[in-house]
């Protein structure tokens, strides 16, 4: 599964995607990307995604949050920023 979010921020733009898979699809490993750059990664869990992944972009905090665990509803979080879910 991925999802992914349009980041503006500072007059520039930047794409943010998570992919990941629940523990029998893909092991229930991840990738947090950043214009196509891995920022951050994860292993195992049952629920595919942890519950939270904090990271930065633009030199900004930005916070990847899981709100729930049947549908793995995502939201991203930028300080700052404006955020748009594209899928």
């Amino acid at each position: 599964m991925w999802r992914i979010w349009l980041v503006e921020a500072e007059g520039k733009k930047y794409e943010v995607e998570a992919r990941y898979g629940f523990l029998w699809d893909k092991g229930g490993r991840g990738e947090l990307l950043v214009n196509g750059e891995v920022v951050d990664s994860w292993r195992s869990s049952v629920f595919g995604l942890p519950k939270q992944r904090v990271f930065e972009i633009a030199g900004r905090r930005a916070v990847l949050r899981r709100l729930g665990v049947v549908k793995q509803n995502l939201e991203l979080f930028v300080n700052v920023a404006s955020v748009q879910k594209v899928k």
